[in-house]
């Protein structure tokens, strides 16, 4: 009995202190504190990193949304940015194109959108911003990277999708994406808007001025 009323007392006091936790964090959202929007998103972007492809993902899909990087984050919202290549196979001993790099990009757009707007811990954000590269052989044959789809989905309309039912390029389009289709079916290089809000901070120097202002606070 002693033995499992200590489990009882340590597992309690776990889940209780995790709840204080997540609720501190929320808390710390709603006042519009950018430091802990950035520092969620990354949290769940390295879980992701480290994590396997969720059944019925392809490879090719997940390692797009392992490679998203954090560019700038508001109170309300964040800009990410991740990049997608034709994808082939081998067919009768040759090497085939079994999708472009516009339609992997919209997979990857579309996959991102949803997983940061919904799947992030303890964050509602009212808009995802994903802008996605290709790359593309440069002047002197160097290849170099540059955007073929730009996506910005507000909080209203995400809600209202039935994000199984619609295809990758019709969820881009109900949140009026930016891209070109060239004649040949391969995307052509776009123009990207101005990134609203600000670079994320490194966690440590972000978690050291909360700390002092939770410190001055006291005092």
């Amino acid at each position: 009995m002693i033995v499992v009323l200590t489990i009882f007392v340590v597992v309690g006091w776990a889940v209780s202190t995790e709840m204080f936790q997540q609720r501190a964090w929320r808390k710390r959202v709603e006042s519009g504190d950018v430091d802990i929007v950035a520092a969620l998103i990354e949290e769940a972007l390295g879980t992701w990193r480290r994590g396997r492809p969720p059944k019925g993902t392809p490879a090719s899909l997940w390692a797009g949304v392992q490679e998203a990087q954090l560019l700038a984050v508001e109170t309300h919202g964040a800009t990410l940015s991740s990049s997608a290549d034709a994808e082939f196979r081998t067919e009768g001993g040759q090497r085939v194109q079994v999708a472009s790099a516009l339609d992997a990009g919209m997979a990857l757009a579309s996959k991102l959108l949803d997983m940061i707007l919904y799947d992030v811990p303890n964050l509602r954000l009212g808009y995802a911003r994903v802008d996605v590269y290709s790359t593309f052989p440069g002047e002197d044959g160097t290849p170099i990277q540059r955007p073929i789809i730009t996506v910005t989905a507000d909080r209203a309309t995400a809600d209202g999708l039935d994000w199984e039912a619609l295809t990758p390029e019709e969820v881009l389009r109900r949140f009026g994406a930016t891209f070109e289709r060239g004649p040949s079916g391969q995307p052509v290089p776009i123009e990207l808007l101005p990134i609203e809000g600000t670079p994320p901070r490194p966690t440590e120097e972000a978690a050291a001025e909360f700390a002092r202002r939770q410190q001055s606070g006291k005092e």
